[in-house]
């Protein structure tokens, strides 16, 4: 049977599948460029955000996308083309402390809106 929670897990391993794929394609760009730090910032902040959706755990879900940044920024490390970016793993974090404040100000909203159901 089809569930909600099935639903944001199905979504959460294809945004990391995305993310995954994204970054290990081959691209022209520098090797520090602002724009892509912000780009991972939100990138991993939506992660974090899909992460706990579908486990319904906060540090689960940081854990699973810190690690899921880490071991990215590793294999990016093995290519030719690619290469590992302390500075990426940075912004990837910073995302998932992003990700992590939504959830946090977005629990008690949402509390109250089940309440007045």
């Amino acid at each position: 049977m089809w569930t909600t929670k099935r639903g944001f897990q199905i979504l959460f391993y294809l945004l990391l599948l995305s993310v995954l794929v994204l970054s290990l394609l081959p691209i022209d760009q520098p090797d520090f460029s602002p724009n892509d730090k912000v780009n991972h910032l939100l990138a991993y902040g939506v992660l974090m955000v899909s992460g706990y959706l579908a486990h319904r755990h906060l540090v689960l879900a940081a854990l699973i996308v810190i690690l899921f940044g880490v071991l990215v920024e590793l294999l990016q490390g093995l290519t030719s083309y690619r290469m590992f970016s302390f500075a990426d793993m940075v912004a990837d974090c910073a995302g998932v402390a992003l990700g992590c404040a939504v959830i946090l100000a977005a629990k008690p909203i949402i509390k109250k809106i089940r309440q007045e159901r």
